[in-house]
């Protein structure tokens, strides 16, 4: 999540950027990326907090162990700018919106030119069968990209 955020605040800075200039080329990408990484992440923050709170047993439960004002801080964060379901629909939609254009032909901009070609990525099945092609960044990319096609 880490690596994510600080890779989404680069985006995020440039899209500001070009925005000064009315260059708006970024925005919708950007957007189903943060709509999409807000629902994952907060509601990881709060199933994390509670498995933690969880472990400690009924110590967890006392106020002393900072897991009810955790608790109390995070639980709300779901909601902010939008429910988690709303981030998810909106992610969704856009995956969607990409998906009939790939069915057009359209050119599709990273990171979602897997999507033009998923007849492509499914016939990739079974191909791993060396440790030097499992630890290729090629076969992994490839591995991510037919999980991703096979989601829609």
């Amino acid at each position: 999540m880490n690596v994510v955020g600080r890779k989404v605040k680069n985006d995020f800075s440039l899209m500001m950027s070009e925005v000064k200039n009315k260059n708006y080329d970024r925005m919708d990408t950007l957007h189903h990326l943060l709509a999409g990484f807000k629902s994952i992440f907060s509601d990881t923050l709060c199933d994390g907090i509670d498995k933690c709170r969880r472990a400690c047993g009924g110590a967890g439960y006392a106020s002393m162990s900072g897991f009810t004002e955790l608790a109390s801080v995070s639980s709300p964060v779901p909601t902010y700018e939008g429910d988690n379901i709303v981030m998810l629909l909106q992610a969704s939609r856009y995956v969607l919106k990409l998906f009939k254009k790939a069915q057009k032909g359209e050119k599709l901009q990273y990171p979602f030119t897997y999507i033009s070609n998923i007849p492509g990525l499914l016939s990739l099945k079974d191909k791993g069968k060396t440790e030097e092609s499992l630890m290729s960044l090629k076969t992994l990319e490839q591995a991510l990209a037919v999980r991703a096609g096979k989601l829609i």
